[in-house]
């Protein structure tokens, strides 16, 4: 089965792949480009399944549109180990603290794509958060998030895009009452961010960061 990042990861390169048809003249390089691609398959361990096997066959055409591209990666989703939403009782637990919890399962979120989850908060200029760690464990997390959006990096994704500053307190271990507030430029929108999110180190490194001194 694939994680959802490397689904992501799938998608961009197939897509790199369909616009080099249309725009690189070199045909070596569209060979490369395009056996690195097929290599995912290896990779990710999905190089015998019949999904794997009908998207090549089509994205292999110099013809394939994007839109072809994009019926045929629908399903290789048949594929992806989606992200699970926590029940309700579940996100209750993760938000302890809080009173008011959104609502994060009436949200519309792809999560065949989805590595972590965000919700908005933009009248209290606040962002909830539900976030893996790498023991696979899930963490809630609500801070601070700067209405001021600016050209950035992102601290998840690694890639440059509209972010903002979302900050959180931190408890300081063996401290009594202690916290640390630790700041770090995300994405506006947690659903770009998942769209174009395919090293999990660095969400891990969020995590850590955010729920750890």
């Amino acid at each position: 089965m694939l994680k959802p990042n490397e689904y992501v990861d799938i998608k961009i390169k197939i897509q790199n792949l369909i616009s080099a048809y249309k725009s690189v003249n070199d045909k070596n390089v569209v060979n490369v480009l395009k056996q690195d691609t097929f290599a995912l398959g290896t990779q990710y361990g999905i190089d015998e399944t019949n999904e794997w096997k009908q998207l090549v066959q089509i994205v292999d055409s110099v013809s394939c549109s994007h839109q072809n591209a994009e019926k045929a990666l629908l399903n290789l989703e048949a594929l992806v180990n989606a992200f699970e939403i926590p029940s309700h009782k579940q996100i209750e637990k993760l938000f302890k603290k809080i009173k008011k919890v959104p609502d994060f399962e009436s949200e519309t979120v792809n999560l065949y794509e989805a590595s972590y989850l965000g919700i908005n908060d933009t009248g209290n200029a606040k962002k909830f958060l539900i976030l893996p760690d790498r023991n696979g464990k899930l963490h809630g997390v609500t801070g601070d998030f700067d209405i001021q959006v600016v050209n950035g990096l992102c601290a998840v994704c690694q890639n440059i895009g509209n972010v903002s500053l979302f900050s959180t307190k931190v408890k300081q271990r063996g401290a009594d009452g202690n916290y640390v507030k630790r700041g770090n430029y995300i994405c506006r929108h947690t659903d770009e961010c998942n769209h174009q999110l395919i090293d999990l180190e660095h969400l891990y490194d969020f995590t850590d960061s955010v729920t750890k001194v």
